[in-house]
Protein backbone atom coordinates (compact mmCIF):
# COMPACT_ATOMS: atom_id res chain seq x y z
CA UNK A 1 0.00 0.00 0.00
CA UNK A 2 2.80 2.71 1.10
CA UNK A 3 4.34 2.01 -2.74
CA UNK A 4 1.12 2.67 -4.18
CA UNK A 5 0.64 5.76 -2.06
CA UNK A 6 4.33 7.11 -2.93
CA UNK A 7 4.46 6.16 -6.67
CA UNK A 8 0.67 8.29 -6.74
CA UNK A 9 2.30 11.11 -4.94
CA UNK A 10 4.81 11.13 -7.40
CA UNK A 11 2.24 11.05 -10.40
CA UNK A 12 0.16 13.62 -8.23
CA UNK A 13 3.26 15.85 -8.65
CA UNK A 14 4.09 15.44 -12.25
CA UNK A 15 0.57 15.93 -12.96
CA UNK A 16 1.02 19.57 -11.31
CA UNK A 17 4.05 20.70 -13.53
CA UNK A 18 2.38 19.51 -16.27
CA UNK A 19 -0.41 21.55 -15.51
CA UNK A 20 1.31 24.37 -14.49
CA UNK A 21 3.53 23.97 -18.02
CA UNK A 22 0.75 23.99 -19.84
CA UNK A 23 -0.80 26.57 -18.96
CA UNK A 24 1.97 29.22 -18.90
CA UNK A 25 2.66 27.47 -22.83
CA UNK A 26 -0.72 27.77 -23.43
CA UNK A 27 -1.33 31.80 -22.19
CA UNK A 28 2.21 32.75 -23.93
CA UNK A 29 0.58 31.30 -26.91
CA UNK A 30 -2.69 32.35 -27.05
CA UNK A 31 -1.31 36.27 -26.23
CA UNK A 32 1.36 35.99 -29.13
CA UNK A 33 -1.60 34.74 -31.14
CA UNK A 34 -3.64 37.31 -30.15
CA UNK A 35 -0.98 39.71 -31.17
CA UNK A 36 -0.67 38.72 -34.85
CA UNK A 37 -4.81 39.31 -34.93
CA UNK A 38 -5.41 35.39 -34.95
CA UNK A 39 -6.95 35.02 -31.34
CA UNK A 40 -7.37 31.23 -29.87
CA UNK A 41 -10.85 31.50 -28.35
CA UNK A 42 -10.71 28.60 -26.21
CA UNK A 43 -7.19 29.35 -24.57
CA UNK A 44 -8.47 31.07 -21.47
CA UNK A 45 -11.24 28.47 -20.40
CA UNK A 46 -8.80 25.72 -21.20
CA UNK A 47 -6.11 27.77 -18.97
CA UNK A 48 -8.91 28.18 -15.67
CA UNK A 49 -9.98 24.45 -15.63
CA UNK A 50 -6.37 23.38 -15.60
CA UNK A 51 -5.52 26.31 -12.93
CA UNK A 52 -8.49 25.03 -10.83
CA UNK A 53 -7.35 21.33 -10.91
CA UNK A 54 -3.63 22.76 -10.37
CA UNK A 55 -4.90 24.63 -6.98
CA UNK A 56 -6.50 21.69 -5.45
CA UNK A 57 -3.45 19.00 -6.70
CA UNK A 58 -0.97 21.91 -5.22
CA UNK A 59 -2.58 22.23 -2.25
CA UNK A 60 -2.43 18.25 -2.00
CA UNK A 61 1.08 18.67 -2.30
CA UNK A 62 1.54 21.28 0.62
CA UNK A 63 -0.45 19.46 2.69
CA UNK A 64 1.31 16.47 2.21
CA UNK A 65 5.18 18.19 2.50
CA UNK A 66 3.89 19.95 5.19
CA UNK A 67 5.03 23.20 2.99
CA UNK A 68 1.75 25.15 4.62
CA UNK A 69 1.91 28.69 5.48
CA UNK A 70 1.93 29.03 9.43
CA UNK A 71 2.13 31.91 11.69
CA UNK A 72 3.62 30.05 14.67
CA UNK A 73 5.46 33.13 17.01
CA UNK A 74 2.86 32.46 19.90
CA UNK A 75 2.14 28.38 19.49
CA UNK A 76 6.56 28.17 20.01
CA UNK A 77 6.60 29.80 23.06
CA UNK A 78 4.05 27.28 24.59
CA UNK A 79 5.00 24.38 26.03
CA UNK A 80 5.33 21.54 23.89
CA UNK A 81 2.38 19.37 25.43
CA UNK A 82 0.40 22.55 24.41
CA UNK A 83 1.71 22.69 20.98
CA UNK A 84 1.65 19.29 20.31
CA UNK A 85 -2.39 19.34 21.73
CA UNK A 86 -3.26 22.54 19.24
CA UNK A 87 -1.54 20.67 16.34
CA UNK A 88 -4.13 17.88 17.05
CA UNK A 89 -6.97 20.25 17.42
CA UNK A 90 -6.33 22.26 14.05
CA UNK A 91 -5.66 19.27 12.18
CA UNK A 92 -8.79 17.79 13.25
CA UNK A 93 -10.98 21.33 12.17
CA UNK A 94 -9.40 21.08 8.86
CA UNK A 95 -10.74 17.67 8.60
CA UNK A 96 -14.08 18.94 9.01
CA UNK A 97 -13.52 21.46 6.67
CA UNK A 98 -11.98 19.24 4.17
CA UNK A 99 -14.93 16.72 4.65
CA UNK A 100 -17.45 19.13 4.08
CA UNK A 101 -15.33 20.68 1.08
CA UNK A 102 -16.11 17.04 -0.39
CA UNK A 103 -19.37 16.59 0.37
CA UNK A 104 -20.82 20.38 -1.04
CA UNK A 105 -18.16 20.01 -3.64
CA UNK A 106 -19.63 16.45 -5.14
CA UNK A 107 -23.47 18.11 -4.89
CA UNK A 108 -22.10 21.23 -6.39
CA UNK A 109 -20.43 19.32 -9.03
CA UNK A 110 -22.86 17.28 -10.45
CA UNK A 111 -25.50 19.73 -10.24
CA UNK A 112 -23.42 21.36 -13.35
CA UNK A 113 -22.88 18.09 -15.15
CA UNK A 114 -25.49 20.18 -17.78
CA UNK A 115 -23.83 23.50 -18.12
CA UNK A 116 -21.47 23.37 -20.52
CA UNK A 117 -18.21 25.56 -21.27
CA UNK A 118 -19.21 26.23 -25.17
CA UNK A 119 -15.61 27.01 -25.98
CA UNK A 120 -14.11 23.76 -25.16
CA UNK A 121 -17.78 21.49 -25.59
CA UNK A 122 -17.24 20.01 -21.85
CA UNK A 123 -19.32 19.93 -19.01
CA UNK A 124 -18.61 22.60 -16.34
CA UNK A 125 -18.39 19.61 -13.91
CA UNK A 126 -14.61 19.37 -15.11
CA UNK A 127 -14.11 22.60 -13.18
CA UNK A 128 -16.41 21.81 -10.30
CA UNK A 129 -15.11 18.25 -9.68
CA UNK A 130 -11.66 19.59 -9.19
CA UNK A 131 -12.59 20.63 -5.34
CA UNK A 132 -14.31 17.59 -3.74
CA UNK A 133 -11.25 15.87 -5.53
CA UNK A 134 -8.71 18.02 -4.91
CA UNK A 135 -10.24 18.13 -1.13
CA UNK A 136 -10.30 14.41 -0.74
CA UNK A 137 -6.43 14.20 -1.35
CA UNK A 138 -6.25 16.73 1.16
CA UNK A 139 -8.16 15.02 4.21
CA UNK A 140 -5.55 11.84 4.06
CA UNK A 141 -2.70 13.70 3.39
CA UNK A 142 -3.98 15.50 6.88
CA UNK A 143 -5.50 12.67 8.41
CA UNK A 144 -1.78 10.82 7.92
CA UNK A 145 -0.22 13.81 9.51
CA UNK A 146 -3.05 14.05 12.20
CA UNK A 147 -1.63 10.20 12.98
CA UNK A 148 1.97 10.90 12.96
CA UNK A 149 0.94 14.04 15.72
CA UNK A 150 -0.41 11.64 17.41
CA UNK A 151 2.30 9.22 17.40
CA UNK A 152 5.10 11.29 17.74
CA UNK A 153 6.08 12.05 21.61
CA UNK A 154 6.25 15.08 23.18
CA UNK A 155 9.93 14.60 23.97
CA UNK A 156 10.17 15.13 20.44
CA UNK A 157 7.79 17.72 19.65
CA UNK A 158 9.02 20.41 17.25
CA UNK A 159 12.38 18.47 16.10
CA UNK A 160 11.66 18.16 12.09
Amino acid sequence: MKNFYNKFCAFEQWLALLLLAGITLLVFISALTRTFGYPINWAQDAALVMFAWMCFLGGDIAIRTTGLIGVDMFVKMLPKSMQKFLDIIFKIIILVFLAVLVFYGYQYAKGYSRRMITTLNISYAWVTSCVPAGAFLMFINTAINLIASIKTPVSEWGKK
